[in-house]
């Protein structure tokens, strides 16, 4: 979950501690049919949204949506990559990315390649008028490789500084790359390898404190734990990474599945959501952490079916997880909230109807509540983009 925590402070704030999230009205299915991406970045009262169709099944196109109302309604869309290569390798779990600063917003994507997955470099497209209109910009990867380059994130701090991470090929294996720009996108730092060997097929996720501290979320690749790596000085250096959950997952597959992760407590806590394959202890977790270096032992969301996972929060302890879990009757998306920072959970709660597929939620948090967004089908149908706003209803916490 990218979001900037200073533009939040007191805003979502839950009223007593025994409230719990149910629907505030019915499912707003859109009807943008043919949805294969999907990301959501909030930006104080304004929701961008970056979603990748396949007009009557053809190539795929990226679309730039915005809301100020807390996703009651949205603007027309506008394309992002017009005459630019099609966002082919996008899919839902390896998404388009966007984010924004001020009028300043970016598209990420991963373009068509020559690895064996069909990955190639990445592309951007900028904007400097708040979305209205959009033009090319430079790669930041300077391998110069034509493949390998996938799995992006992209998140502005205070100062407008965009950091973006992905991974590619240019070392043994696949490894975790950082770069960031000061000029709204138009030039980009040398690349840092965060981590030389990695995971080759989970998303990254990055979270970026009030205070401007900075922390990427990624899969190891020995064993295949999730693990922590964080700057305090908006990129220049970064600590070693740390384990997010001993699993000790030892499998020599890529399960694609990332996780979520958010700075709490005005910066001074995280909270993360990770997912594990090993049998002993499958499914979606939950830990914290004071200081991002020891973390909590880890506690199940729900069930060992549960799977891709998200966060969101305010500035203070009021968190949003969302994830989707298998069901007897189809795949369906579920939701719990915390009121101190991850700690304790509220039971789960179903947001999907019986008989779809509804995959990989977002959960963001404005000054209109909270809300969750995500795709789904049903059975020979397209995939369409669905949002829930959140409302507060009683309910005991765990």
């Amino acid at each position: 979950m990218k979001i900037v925590l200073q533009s939040l402070l007191a805003i979502c704030v839950l009223i007593g501690t025994n409230a719990a999230f149910a629907e505030d009205h019915a499912n707003h299915n859109h009807a943008m049919p043919g949805i294969n991406s999907m990301d959501v970045y909030t930006q104080g009262a304004r929701v961008h949204l970056l979603l990748g169709e396949r007009p009557d099944g053809g190539a795929m196109q990226l679309q730039y949506l915005h809301s100020d109302d807390g996703g009651k309604t949205f603007s027309a869309p506008v394309r992002v990559d017009q005459g630019q290569l099609s966002a082919e390798p996008a899919h839902r779990g390896a998404d388009a990315q966007i984010a924004a600063f001020g009028d300043h917003v970016i598209a990420a994507w991963t373009l068509a390649g020559d690895d064996k997955m069909g990955r190639g470099p990445i592309a951007l497209a900028i904007s400097n008028d708040a979305g209205k209109t959009w033009k090319p910009g430079p790669n930041p990867a300077d391998d110069h490789a034509t493949g390998g380059h996938a799995f992006i994130d992209i998140a502005a701090d205070s100062n407008g500084v965009f950091h973006l991470v992905w991974i590619d090929s240019r070392g043994p294996g696949k490894g975790l790359r950082y770069s960031r720009s000061t000029d709204g996108g138009a030039t980009w730092s040398k690349n840092v390898t965060l981590d030389a060997s990695t995971c080759e097929c989970c998303w990254n996720t990055i979270a970026i404190s009030s205070a401007g501290q900075l922390s990427v979320l990624y899969r190891q690749h020995e064993p295949r734990d999730m693990a922590i790596i964080t700057s305090a000085d908006s990129g220049l250096t970064w600590s070693h990474p740390i384990i997010v959950g001993q699993f000790n997952w030892d499998i020599d597959a890529c399960p694609h599945v990332g996780g979520g992760l958010i700075y709490t407590d005005h910066g001074r806590d995280l909270c993360a959501t990770v997912w594990s394959g090993n049998p002993a202890t499958h499914g979606a977790f939950v830990l914290t952490s004071h200081n991002g270096r020891k973390w909590s032992e880890p506690e199940q969301l729900a069930n060992s079916k549960s799977w891709h996972t998200d966060l969101a929060g305010d500035d203070e302890k009021n968190l949003v997880s969302a994830w989707d879990s298998y069901t007897d009757d189809g795949q369906a998306i579920f939701t719990a909230r915390s009121t101190d920072g991850g700690k304790h959970w509220s039971e789960a709660q179903r947001l999907t109807d019986p008989g779809l597929i509804a995959t990989h939620p977002r959960v963001i948090c404005t000054p209109a509540g909270f809300a969750v967004l995500w795709t789904q089908h049903a059975e020979g149908k397209e995939s369409v983009w669905v949002l829930r706003k959140l409302s507060l209803t009683t309910a005991s916490v765990r």
